[in-house]
């Protein structure tokens, strides 16, 4: 299984058949944070942008706070841009470029409503991507999709919209995670970033490797 193990127990699995992760369990642990995203298509490129591109907020401890602990939107948000145009111009037509934005935000809460922030916040987002050069950016957008957490949970499937799922606190860390072979059902094996090892795409990787050397040896074909 390698969809998202919160979401996942919860649409797949009876609330009554997994007193470990029950409903109400699921609920009390603890989630990362999510990602507002703009995928844009643009007239022309930026040469003298780099490949990756990390801003990071002036006050980084009340960002991380904002989106950890108080759960709302911060008004000077740390972002990464990706302008793969720079390494391969073929990623795009002729004269035009492609760019990757992804913003750290809060997962679902209470106290962010997308519907009523999603506009505003993507002004902002505009006034933040202007720091590091790219202040025309709004006259040469021709393409734009943006997803926002709320978009995470409701077409992406994912709880809370947390895209790097249980967060890694000392009581979800490693074998505290979910297992790979799931010890509450014969047969299931998960892989993903809510299992163990943990979220980020190397560490994802080890855990598609563990389940699958675990799936391997119970099939004795190790």
């Amino acid at each position: 299984m390698n969809a998202d193990f919160a979401q996942a127990m919860k649409r797949l699995v009876p609330n009554s058949l997994r007193k470990r992760y029950s409903d109400a369990k699921l609920a009390a642990k603890k989630y990362a944070c999510s990602t507002f995203m703009m995928y844009l298509g643009i007239k022309g490129r930026y040469d003298t942008l780099d490949h990756h591109n990390i801003y990071i907020a002036a006050d980084y401890r009340k960002n991380l706070a904002d989106m950890e602990g108080r759960h709302v939107l911060s008004e000077d948000p740390s972002f990464y841009v990706q302008n793969t145009s720079v390494t391969d111009p073929s990623l795009a037509p002729q004269g035009k470029s492609t760019l990757y934005v992804l913003v750290p935000a809060s997962h679902m809460h209470p106290n962010i409503n997308w519907e009523e922030k999603k506009a505003p916040f993507r002004a902002l987002v505009m006034k933040q991507l202007a720091k590091i050069g790219l202040g025309d950016l709004e006259e040469r957008i021709e393409f734009e999709r943006i997803t926002t957490p709320a978009d995470w949970e409701s077409r992406g499937q994912i709880y809370r919209g947390a895209t790097f799922s249980l967060a890694h606190n000392l009581r979800q860390l490693l074998h505290l995670r979910p297992r790979n072979r799931f010890e509450k059902f014969r047969g299931m094996y998960l892989v993903g970033d809510g299992t163990h090892p943990g979220s980020g795409l190397p560490v994802i990787f080890q855990s598609a490797l563990i389940s699958a050397r675990l799936l391997l040896d119970d099939l004795g074909s190790a």
